[in-house]
């Protein structure tokens, strides 16, 4: 059996940012024995990275591009076949990064004996501003209601807690049958296996969500939008939080008019769409229950 005390795990469908996650991760861990995982659904394969004393990668040249979910399956099987033992697992994004404190802060945490899971702040690339402002105090213990402010990116959980996941419901995220939702799910089935803090000492970054949308096409945007409604409405019925995903629905009211407000037209209207979407999910899964 393998020990590290960090196992990232990361998906890539092309190269535009999988450069400078590395280079993050491999500068400015200087501590923690890291293990970096990368499946690659480019048919490029990703080329002169080198890893370090610290710091093994491994790329996992899959050459298909399918779902979040099935790619990062594919990486915990890697993780589960070769008996890989570790203290903390992250599963960033390929557009996100990370600076010294967070190696630093994981390595506090591994000296102190402190295992426990973790939902962790994420800002936006290259500033202090949030990516998802939570106000919760830190250290706070968290329920599986506060799937809200989770993303992959921002769960921090031990081994124990792993073994008792292991895989991503396939059924949940880009490309998949519900478009968006696996990182709620994953957290929401994590909450069963063990408890989970959050906590403002562990943060890394990630590129500015409204950012992004404002530069997408009117397809494009419409496409994501909608996917992600019937993702989260979908994981919601899932766990039968059946009030959430009402809730959720009508919350895209609110994006239409506050981004009416603002002047984005696109992007209300694409909202204004969306709260039709989920709210036909929403009906649905009411009546018809969508398995666990």
């Amino acid at each position: 059996m393998q020990k590290f005390d960090l196992v990232f795990v990361s998906t890539c469908c092309n190269h535009e940012y999988i450069y400078k996650l590395v280079n993050s991760i491999v500068d400015n861990n200087h501590t923690l024995s890291v293990y970096l995982i990368i499946v690659n659904q480019d048919n490029d394969p990703i080329k002169n990275v080198t890893g370090t004393n610290n710091t093994t990668i491994k790329i996992i040249e899959h050459n298909a591009n399918v779902n979040t979910s099935i790619a990062r399956n594919i990486a915990i099987k890697h993780i589960i076949e070769n008996n890989f033992n570790f203290d903390f697992l992250n599963f960033p994004d390929d557009d996100s990064s990370f600076d010294d404190s967070f190696f630093n802060e994981i390595h506090s945490k591994i000296l102190n004996k402190d295992f426990r899971n973790f939902i962790i702040d994420v800002y936006c690339t290259g500033t202090k501003s949030f990516f998802r402002k939570v106000n919760y105090q830190n250290n706070k213990l968290l329920t599986k209601y506060d799937y809200n402010i989770v993303g992959a990116v921002n769960i921090v959980l031990n081994y124990k807690t792993f073994k008792n996941v292991l895989y991503f419901d396939t059924r949940f995220g880009v490309n998949a049958k519900y478009g968006a939702g696996e990182d709620g799910d994953y957290f929401i089935r994590a909450t069963e296996k063990g408890d989970f803090y959050y906590t403002n000492e562990l943060y890394n970054y990630h590129p500015s969500g409204e950012s992004k949308f404002k530069l997408f096409p009117y397809k494009k945007l419409r496409s994501r939008m909608v996917n992600y409604g019937i993702g989260v409405v979908a994981l919601l019925s899932k766990h039968r939080m059946h009030k959430h995903a009402a809730l959720l629905t009508f919350r895209a009211l609110g994006g239409t008019v506050i981004y009416l407000v603002k002047g984005d037209f696109k992007i209300s209207i694409t909202y204004f769409e969306s709260f039709f979407v989920r709210l036909f999910y929403t009906l649905k899964f009411f009546i018809i229950k969508l398995e666990k």
